[in-house]
């Protein structure tokens, strides 16, 4: 039973020095300087150098827009033209303006699960709308309802819309 101790003994003798060997050698390769498989960081980003200076300004103001007090009246500059007789006023008294389609857009449709007809998404002249096949709002009728446009009636004229694409 001894001779089995002091054997083990040794056994562990041994593998204590092989891992203090492995320390030690682990340690002079990192400061020996090696290169086996040694890591070395990467170079430290420099700072930026920054004095403070005031760049330069680049930006133009474009005075292109009307007065938001309405203190300057703007002057009419052109000077009507005579002919020698005094103008004669026409009849032209009932033009209709012409209408705006831009203030219609359709963004989409989803179709109802009970009827199975297409209920589209529009914009009114800012408004949120949804509209059936037939239906009037603000004197816009929506005339057929079609998956990528719809046809819409204002006053007679009928024109398509298309889908807005989404952003």
């Amino acid at each position: 039973m001894i001779k089995r101790n002091k054997v083990l003994t040794y056994v562990l003798i041994f593998v204590v020095l092989i891992v203090w060997g492995i320390i030690i050698f682990r340690i002079v390769a990192a400061y020996g300087g090696s290169n086996d498989d040694a890591y070395t960081p990467p170079p430290a980003a420099k700072e930026v150098f920054n004095d403070y200076a005031i760049p330069k300004d680049t930006t133009r103001l474009m005075l292109n827009y009307r007065d938001p007090f309405g203190l300057i009246v703007k002057k009419d500059t052109v000077k009507p033209r005579s002919l020698g007789r005094p103008y004669l006023k026409t009849g032209i008294t009932n033009l209709k303006p012409v209408f705006n389609w831009d203030i219609i857009q359709y963004s989409g449709y989803i179709r109802n699960p009970d009827s199975k007809k297409l209920i589209a998404f529009l914009h009114i002249n800012g408004k949120e709308a949804t509209m059936n096949e037939g239906e009037t709002i603000d004197h816009i009728k929506l005339v057929r309802n079609m998956k990528d446009s719809v046809l819409v009636n204002h006053e007679g004229k009928t024109k398509y819309i298309r889908i807005k694409p989404a952003n």
